[in-house]
């Protein structure tokens, strides 16, 4: 068990967000915080 977990956190680091997945992650970021915004609103009122 501890080789198993020596190798996964030894291992090299994968960058948290490709190129790419900029735009996704913005898109899902703004859409989380309306939905929380909502639910404050609602719950406040």
């Amino acid at each position: 068990m501890w080789r198993r977990l020596r190798r996964r956190t030894m291992a090299p680091t994968r960058p948290v967000l490709f190129p790419d997945q900029i735009g996704l992650a913005f898109f899902t970021l703004v859409v989380f915080a309306v939905g929380v915004y909502v639910v404050v609103r609602l719950v406040s009122a």
